[in-house]
């Protein structure tokens, strides 16, 4: 048994996968290409600071987070290499994202003006990537747009252009788009060398692109794939990835219930004939949403027992009729293995009709995280603390 509270549901992280996971996109990518380990959302619901602080001591060159605060709570944590801010930044943020040293993106001339002025007011340079949109169509500036924004970042004083980058929509499903998407890239950075812009450090995969083999340039940029699971359009061949994320709880509850007798909110779970049931202390406040009503399982045992009834705020119930003995000490699985059986963040999408990303970000901060193998917690100099 492995609980931290006999009274909540708990994430475990396995930081061994993480590690893991690392070295085979590593491989993947090939010699001489760094890596730009993405923690956003934190990190895919795996706990930012903890999977942070293994990344770098694994080697990882740079972090990338989507939002300033996820940024600043890195930062706060001693974490101290480059961080890059994937999301456009507003007035208000451009001052301390320049004071805690973090790395903006730029594609607008108001991006260097308002990133200059808070750089100049810091007195300092302020360290940018400049986003190219090759066909994603969210953020970035147009190919033909990129010299000469990469111009005026060179020629600004406080600004110092990192990197050059873009993002690709379909590496895995579509080789002809993705095709088209890098060489419009290669065009906006063949015109700024020629216009005597250095771009910095290129990128261009993240976790799709990386396992399509498309366009690792100077470095990659692995998400999902960090932590063991498959980018939506998935892979052609299985990548030796783990996933790092497992979900537990203990029973608050084990009751018996009668035939005919029924349970929840809106009583969605009739009994047909006798059975018992489980409480979990996990609900759609903790990020198991309503759509699981009858819908999913648990193991227990290495049983798999299906989820009855609604979804409360706080708790599920499960039917461990066809499951003897089953105690208070009994460790039930909804995400993860158990005793050779696995219940996978991809089949849990598949009963809420979504992809993997959702699942594991959905797991909110009020579910305990506990770390196998982290690393121990540093100051900002890389001692431990």
């Amino acid at each position: 048994m492995t609980a931290i509270s006999r009274h909540r549901a708990w994430v475990e992280v396995d930081h061994g996968a993480i590690r893991h996971n690392l070295a085979r996109l590593r491989d993947l990518a090939g010699p001489g290409v760094a890596v730009i380990g993405v923690v956003k959302a934190n990190a895919y619901g795996h706990d930012e600071v903890p999977v942070s602080r293994t990344l770098v001591d694994a080697g990882v060159e740079r972090l990338a987070v989507a939002t300033l605060d996820e940024g600043l709570r890195l930062r706060d944590a001693g974490i101290d290499v480059p961080i890059v801010v994937l999301w456009g930044i507003g007035e208000a943020e451009a001052e301390p994202l320049v004071a805690a040293g973090l790395e903006a993106i730029v594609y607008r001339a108001e991006d260097l003006a308002l990133l200059g002025d808070a750089a100049a007011r810091a007195g300092r340079r302020a360290s940018v990537h400049l986003k190219v949109d090759s066909g994603l169509g969210r953020q970035g500036i147009e190919p033909e747009g990129a010299v000469e924004l990469g111009v005026a970042v060179t020629r600004h004083p406080r600004l110092a252009l990192a990197a050059t980058f873009t993002h690709l929509a379909v590496p895995g499903d579509d080789v002809a788009y993705t095709d088209m998407q890098l060489l419009r890239f290669a065009r906006a950075l063949d015109g700024m060398r020629s216009a005597g812009v250095d771009p910095g450090l290129v990128h261009a995969s993240a976790s799709g692109g990386i396992l399509a083999g498309a366009g690792a340039y100077d470095a990659i940029r692995p998400g999902v794939a960090l932590y063991g699971l498959l980018p939506a359009g998935g892979a052609d061949r299985d990548p030796g990835l783990r996933p790092a994320l497992s979900l537990r709880a203990l029973p608050l509850r084990i009751f018996d219930l009668p035939a005919g007798a029924a349970i929840g909110y809106g009583l969605r779970f009739r009994a047909a004939q006798s059975t018992r049931i489980a409480t979990l202390p996990i609900g759609y406040g903790d990020g198991w949403p309503r759509s699981h009503v009858n819908n999913g399982w648990a193991l227990v045992r290495g049983v798999r027992v299906p989820v009855v009834g609604a979804i409360s705020m706080d708790g599920i119930t499960v039917d461990v009729g066809e499951v003897p003995d089953v105690t208070y000490d009994d460790e039930f699985v909804l995400i993860g293995e158990q005793m050779g059986a696995r219940i996978t963040a991809d089949e849990v999408a598949a009963e809420r009709r979504t992809i993997n990303y959702e699942v594991t970000t959905a797991l909110r901060r009020r579910l305990p995280r506990v770390h196998r193998g982290a690393q121990p917690e540093r100051d900002g100099a890389g001692r431990t603390g």
